[in-house]
């Protein structure tokens, strides 16, 4: 598993690690201990809040081919990850394929601080393949401490509102969190490789451009590693508001990344 750290870190910062997971489809089990795992390290690194990739919980779902493996709010796997940033004293930004209250079914990103769920986000720009899923339609703009900030997944690269919005509301960090599968299996290192340069460009070229655009920092944490029907080219970057890559991990290998922010928490 890679690792990395970026920059000195800030006395009144935000330490955040970002994680670059396999994420196994409908495996809440092995999902959640490899979250706990997550947590567990970033309390030993001194971070304050760790960033897990889109439907990190659940795994990429279909709700049309496999709804079994959406997840409720209340569900027991989320109350105990929310419980775990009690536990562990870190905050958690991770993703859920969700079977909505409302019956909708929805990508969403949690945000559980303390031990209690503070605040999800909902996807509301859909990509190729989510079909199934029902469009989010309330923005967000989070809070840590006095910190505010915002979420976009994955599709949500490809518009600005999702960057946009946050922004104007004094986000001053954005998480980016993506799950992007791969056209066709991974049969080797060039295959991967081939994989992996391509989210290069896309993801970390939409998480650039989005921190020169509108003055935020931008938080990169993406799927990595073959599930059962699916490859993800994995990334976790941290991109500085001039756009400037200022780290990242180097492949597209399962990693994580501590990353220090100098952001008022």
């Amino acid at each position: 598993m890679n690792t990395g750290q970026a920059g000195a870190p800030e006395p009144a910062g935000l330490r955040v690690m970002l994680a670059a997971l396999c994420c196994q489809k409908g495996d809440w089990e092995a999902n959640l201990a490899a979250h706990r795992e997550v947590l567990a390290r970033a309390r030993e690194a001194g971070c304050q809040l760790a960033v897990f990739p889109e439907m990190s919980l659940s795994g990429s779902a279909d709700p049309r081919a496999n709804p079994e493996a959406l997840l409720r709010l209340g569900s027991g796997p989320v109350r105990a990850l929310v419980e775990a940033t009690g536990e562990h004293a870190v905050a958690a930004v991770f993703g859920i394929a969700e079977h909505g209250d409302d019956g909708g079914s929805y990508i969403t990103q949690a945000y559980a601080c303390r031990g209690q769920l503070a605040g999800v986000y909902r996807k509301r720009h859909l990509g190729e393949g989510e079909e199934g899923y029902t469009p989010g339609t309330q923005a967000a703009v989070f809070r840590l401490g006095a910190l505010r900030f915002g979420i976009a997944i994955c599709a949500e690269g490809g518009v600005d509102y999702p960057f946009d919005e946050p922004a104007a509301a004094g986000a001053r960090v954005i998480f980016f969190c993506a799950a992007p599968g791969l056209y066709g299996r991974r049969t080797g290192e060039e295959s991967w490789r081939t994989g992996h340069a391509w989210w290069e460009g896309q993801g970390l070229g939409d998480a650039r451009r989005h921190a020169a655009r509108t003055g935020a920092w931008v938080a990169l944490a993406t799927q990595a590693g073959s599930t059962v029907d699916e490859d993800f080219p994995g990334l976790a970057a941290l991109v500085a508001p001039t756009g400037e890559v200022v780290a990242r991990l180097p492949d597209w290998r399962q990693g994580t990344l501590i990353a220090d922010l100098p952001l008022n928490v």
